[in-house]
């Protein structure tokens, strides 16, 4: 729509212009130097400047789908032997000894008797009468005969019977 303004708005200065150097021009009529007015070299300009602001067009990408099917060349997989079962590797995390130095301070509280009641065996000893025989010797100062009795065997014989 402004394009259509914009051409009537330039047809119509164009027609005014081309009337105008037609009837004033430079032909020799009343402006011509040999004439009444005298003004030779003076040029008019009869041009109206119009500024119009233009819109700048915005490109948007729009998707155009396509009516036929496009071959799309898709790579097929190679078929690979896999031995069974499938080994898999796990790598096991092995503890690594890093000596820690560590300071722990440990409470000591001051040490107090207490009582304790616990079972301890004692040996306890009993008296009991027991026989001693002592061996004193006693010595005599006259010595007495003693009778030591003679044991005689007696034989028994049959015959005197």
């Amino acid at each position: 729509m402004n394009s259509i303004r914009c051409a009537l708005v330039l047809s119509v200065v164009a027609l005014a212009q081309a009337g105008y150097q037609g009837g004033y021009g430079d032909s020799g009529g009343y402006g011509d130097s040999g004439g009444y007015g005298g003004h030779a070299n003076q040029e008019y300009s009869h041009t109206v400047e119009v500024t119009k602001h233009v819109p700048v067009p915005v490109y948007r990408h729009e998707t155009v789908p396509i009516p036929h099917a496009v071959p799309v060349p898709v790579a097929k997989p190679v078929a690979i032997p896999v031995p069974q079962p499938y080994p898999v590797h796990i790598k096991v995390p092995q503890p690594i000894a890093v000596p820690v130095i560590k300071t722990i301070t440990i409470p000591i509280e001051k040490p107090v008797p207490y009582k304790i009641e616990k079972i301890v065996h004692y040996h306890v000893e009993k008296p009991v009468p027991v026989p001693v025989e002592k061996h004193v010797p006693v010595k005599i100062s006259n010595p007495v005969p003693v009778k030591v009795p003679v044991y005689k065997v007696v034989y028994h014989n049959e015959k005197h019977h």
